[in-house]
């Protein structure tokens, strides 16, 4: 996977998995906060479970960054670079999927990133 910008020596590396049970007709929504009180947060990649009859989205501080789309940025089975630059966010990362079917599914979020450490 390509990190840009590479983090340097100090930087905490962030690698979470979520997993839940989403039942039909329902959502989720999963918040990633830093761990640092401040700090920049750099994510390069974003995994999450891709199903049929699902919608994804996906906010950071806010904004949104990604959908509400039929496809994840990437499935959690490939974790390819999904931004190039990394994204960048200093609050919280929130991933909104929608099981829009009538099907109970498991689906898995998997950000992986950095938090920036001040030396």
């Amino acid at each position: 996977m390509q990190v840009v910008p590479e983090p340097d020596e100090g930087d905490i590396p962030i690698n979470e998995a979520l997993t839940r049970m989403v039942t039909g007709g329902s959502k989720l929504i999963a918040t990633f906060k830093p761990e640092q009180q401040t700090t920049t947060f750099r994510l390069p990649s974003l995994g999450i479970s891709k199903h049929p009859s699902t919608t994804y989205e996906v906010r950071a501080d806010g904004n949104n960054v990604y959908g509400p789309a039929p496809i994840p940025p990437t499935d959690v089975d490939d974790l390819v670079t999904t931004w190039c630059p990394a994204l960048t966010f200093q609050r919280k990362l929130q991933v909104i999927v929608r099981n829009v079917g009538d099907q109970d599914r498991y689906y898995t979020i998997q950000p992986v990133g950095y938090e920036e450490v001040d030396a």
